[in-house]
């Protein structure tokens, strides 16, 4: 059942989901709408072949997975996007080379320019380099997944008009901080179950409950306001077309 019934579903805006995922599994996820994120073109390819209408799929190339950014093509890439209004996950990581990383996602960034569609960023390590890159090549949909940076990097974030995928594991002190009309839910399952408690992709409720108590309201509210959030952002890169057309109506209702 939904936490809210008669209410918007939960909403999670950056979790990896395999692109096999069966019908009974997605019934599952409780009527929760997924961001579903890639870590590689062949897992993109694989995902994008679906039509499901309470997941997004994302075409993604992870800056942690070395086989990821050797199988990296411009080409291929810029296809991808008329399949998909997701780009994710993509970014850089403290692991491997900054000099290959920043490589592929500029030419990732390249692509998207003037595309409608939304980006979910990985910054592990990298707060700082990630900044740079995107303060050099702007765009409007960026979301910044689990973003821990400093206060420089996230007022660098918010002035660029970033928006933040944030989870139940990160500290009261992060989320405080970060504006409320900025955030979106993510869980990022299932690579931090045990860091965020979530059991499954759409299982936001423990975040919806933190948020609320930091921002005195309900969950319900909080819940609103994420989809407030996402029809704001998704309307101005032109997304929102783009969704599926119950995600798109749940966008519109909020």
């Amino acid at each position: 059942m939904s936490l809210f019934p008669n209410e918007l579903p939960a909403l999670d805006c950056h979790a990896h989901i395999a692109p096999d995922v069966t019908a009974p599994q997605i019934d599952a996820l409780n009527g929760a709408v997924v961001f579903a994120v890639s870590r590689t073109p062949a897992e993109a390819s694989h995902a994008l072949r679906r039509r499901d209408t309470t997941l997004v799929w994302g075409t993604g190339v992870h800056p942690a997975v070395p086989a990821a950014l050797k199988a990296f093509t411009p080409q291929q890439f810029r296809t991808t996007l008329q399949q998909t209004c997701l780009i994710g996950e993509v970014g850089l990581d403290r692991r491997g080379s900054l000099e290959l990383q920043r490589s592929v996602l500029t030419q990732i960034l390249a692509a998207a320019h003037d595309e409608p569609v939304i980006l979910s960023l990985h910054s592990s390590g990298r707060t700082g380099p990630l900044m740079d890159l995107l303060t050099s090549h702007p765009h409007p949909g960026i979301i910044l997944h689990w973003f821990l940076g400093g206060p420089a990097e996230r007022k660098q974030a918010i002035n660029m008009g970033a928006y933040f995928s944030v989870n139940a594991a990160m500290p009261d002190e992060a989320l405080a901080t970060l504006p409320l009309q900025r955030l979106l839910p993510e869980t990022d399952f299932p690579a931090s179950r045990r860091a965020t408690g979530a059991t499954r992709p759409g299982a936001v409720a423990p975040l919806e409950q933190r948020l609320a108590e930091l921002h005195a309201t309900t969950p319900q509210m909080i819940r609103r306001r994420f989809w407030q959030n996402l029809r704001e952002l998704t309307t101005r890169t032109q997304v929102l077309d783009r969704l599926p057309e119950p995600i798109a109506n749940w966008a519109l209702e909020a």
